[in-house]
């Protein structure tokens, strides 16, 4: 059964534990004069970067030494086993020959250095959970229409048709490579397609580009499906994606796979997502998309 969180839109709120800021404010002071086994990169420290840090953080249970990129230069000891990386720019850094490399909130990277060393925590859910959550939330859903940048996309668009033969959802694969072509491919898909779904492609996502997608879906009926959580509140009629909690634990553990001398592969899904709704927009609009009841949450 998929452990699926339903929720309102609401107003974001602050909920750091104090006792787990300071310890994360600690893990940003290295021991001095011990050699780090693991380190800890932030493309900036803070906003979500700092927030799944936290969540990492709290999961692995110890303080792990952290670099802040956008206000000092890492400075990496040759024996480190491993580093966690928080964005694309950190990801890209080059590191110890013979460290294993750990990175995550960065949709659309994809790193070119060989040697096995690189393992991507996915800002995309596991492919079969998505088709499920969609179908139950939708479940007129037959055709999806799949947005995604044909230049950084990656084998997720493939996996997600194949996944979706089992729901007897036929995936409709629309590759961009520019906010611009939006128009004209939205109006391509009409009555082509149930509803539409946009990756987490930051090529693609500006302010106009969520606007274009929001007025078309409610202005044609058909639910426009976000790419995370944060951004279905713009205009989508939901989002499924990993949440900071798990996305920090699934993250957490990989390290200590990767300190134990155990393989890892190339790309980690989180094991849980959560479904985020935006009511008032599903109304608004007269979405074919199934509520909940009051309080109860989809499963």
């Amino acid at each position: 059964m998929l452990n699926i969180k339903s929720e309102r839109i609401r107003s974001p709120r602050r909920r750091t534990a104090l006792p787990l800021l300071l310890l994360a404010l600690c893990a940003f002071f290295p021991a001095a004069g011990r050699a780090q086994e693991a380190e800890a990169l932030l493309s900036r420290g803070s906003g979500l970067y700092f927030d799944t840090f936290l969540a990492f953080q709290k999961a692995l249970g110890r303080p792990v030494s952290a670099f802040d990129l956008s206000k000092e230069k890492p400075r990496l000891g040759r024996e480190l086993k491993a580093v966690v990386a928080f964005g694309s720019l950190a990801a890209e850094q080059e590191y110890p020959s013979r460290s294993k490399v750990i990175y995550l909130l960065a949709p659309g990277y994809m790193t070119k250095k060989a040697g096995g060393r690189y393992t991507k925590i996915s800002a995309l859910p596991e492919p079969s959970q998505a088709i499920a959550a969609y179908r139950e939330l939708q479940p007129g859903l037959k055709r999806l229409a799949v947005l995604f940048d044909k230049r950084s996309s990656g084998a997720y668009p493939a996996e997600l048709a194949a996944a979706a033969k089992a729901f007897g959802v036929e995936i409709l694969l629309v590759g961009l490579s520019s906010p611009l072509e939006f128009p004209d491919k939205l109006r391509d898909l009409a009555g082509k397609a149930d509803a539409f779904w946009l990756l987490p492609e930051p090529g693609l996502i500006n302010r106009t580009s969520l606007m274009v997608l929001a007025e078309f879906s409610c202005s044609s009926k058909m639910p426009y499906y976000a790419p995370s959580g944060g951004l279905s509140e713009l205009g989508a009629a939901a989002a499924f994606a990993p949440g900071i909690a798990e996305t920090g634990l699934a993250a957490a553990a990989a390290l200590e796979k990767a300190l134990a001398g155990k393989p890892l592969p190339e790309k980690i899904y989180v094991p849980r997502s959560e479904l985020t709704l935006n009511e008032p927009f599903i109304k608004k609009c007269g979405l074919p998309v199934k509520l909940p009841a009051a309080g109860a949450a989809l499963k």
